[in-house]
């Protein structure tokens, strides 16, 4: 018996309901990979997309993973794959700790193009490509529309000091077009106190004050929804580029008087459903007893027999087709390495399911 423990940050401290289908996509992934004679368990920890609570659930994971009650599977089940996390900094920090122990980790969002350094990472995969590509991308979109002026907002975190970094010295090696100064906020940015609004009111007057024809902001969706919900209440009106962690954001679409903070182009990966989880959304409620369920289900009902229109607040009008399909992709290619390995047909595997954790890579 194989137990696969999962890490990830579906944000059940706070209302979320597309990170909540998120962790279906898991399940559901999980519960359709069929190995003759071998079940495969799950563990889901909360980590909020804050570092500190996901070192601990990783420790606790390790810790634990000779435990019989991990995944109610008898003590023999040992932790084999780590999928997760979703933002760059959380992964760094978990990558280093599962390497010790050569556990696989599959991310299916963090981008940061350190994460690519086999030799620091080296049990490190994702779903995502690197950030090497997006800020190649993000640049040849300036060239594209003849700007030569840009702003570039970072954050203090991987993803957003290495984006930066790598815009700035792309950017550098082309004399016509020009960076006017680059913003890297604060780590604290996100919480609402007197330093982020002096921060943040600085950084609307340079913005306001500058020749630039484009801002490039390459953070978090928390901070790239603070920066744009401001623009809208000053009357900020400019040219926005979202790096891939904003781009295709239901709440930043979805701002009221959106549009008054001027245009906004966007990286996005490709993107495809699910097969199958939307109609395994619309059935998984049926008679359910689990209080979690019905949580979700009593904030955003399935509404199967309304309109298009009508469903804009239902739940399966929530998921999404990037990351869920990225977190279906990192389940199957966990599901096909166990394939290869005990080299399993349709009736049975021929080697044992007892194997390390480091074979699975």
């Amino acid at each position: 018996m194989i137990c696969e423990f999962h890490l990830s940050s579906v944000h059940f401290c706070s209302y979320d309901v597309q990170m909540f289908l998120r962790s279906q996509v898991m399940i559901y992934a999980i519960r359709e990979i069929k190995l003759p004679n071998i079940t495969i368990g799950y563990d889901i920890y909360d980590t909020c997309g804050d570092v500190s609570l996901a070192v601990r659930a990783t420790l606790e994971l390790l810790n634990n993973q000779s435990n019989p009650q991990s995944c109610l599977l008898p003590s023999e089940a040992q932790m084999k794959v780590v999928i997760g996390e979703r933002y760059s900094e959380v992964s760094i920090a978990v990558a280093r700790i599962v390497a010790l122990s050569s556990v696989a980790q599959i991310s299916y969002a963090s981008t940061s193009k350190f994460l690519s350094d086999r030799f620091k990472f080296p049990t490190f995969l994702r779903t995502v490509p690197s950030d090497k590509y997006q800020t190649r991308g993000i640049v040849e979109l300036v060239k594209t529309f003849l700007w030569q002026t840009v702003i570039i907002v970072g954050s203090d975190d991987e993803y957003g000091l290495f984006g930066s970094d790598s815009l700035e010295d792309t950017f550098s090696q082309d004399t016509n077009i020009c960076v006017e100064f680059v913003q890297i906020l604060s780590a604290d940015f996100m919480t609402n106190n007197s330093q982020t609004q002096t921060e943040l009111t600085e950084l609307l007057e340079k913005i306001k004050n500058s020749s630039a024809e484009a801002i490039i902001l390459f953070t978090k969706d928390t901070n790239a929804e603070i920066i744009l919900e401001a623009a809208i209440r000053h009357k900020v009106n400019r040219t926005w580029i979202a790096s891939d962690a904003w781009s295709s954001s239901p709440k930043i679409s979805a701002m009221p008087d959106i549009k008054l903070a001027g245009e906004v182009f966007g990286f996005i990966f490709k993107q495809k459903e699910v097969p199958g989880f939307k109609d395994h959304v619309m059935s998984m409620f049926n008679g359910t007893e689990n209080a979690l369920l019905k949580d979700y289900l009593t904030q955003n009902p399935l509404c199967s027999n309304q309109s298009v229109e009508g469903r804009k607040k239902c739940l399966a009008s929530y998921i999404d087709q990037d990351e869920s399909y990225r977190i279906y992709l990192a389940v199957q290619v966990i599901g096909e390495g166990l394939r290869r390995l005990l080299k399993c047909d349709t009736h049975q595997c021929e080697h044992s399911s007892k194997f390390t954790a480091s074979e699975v890579q």
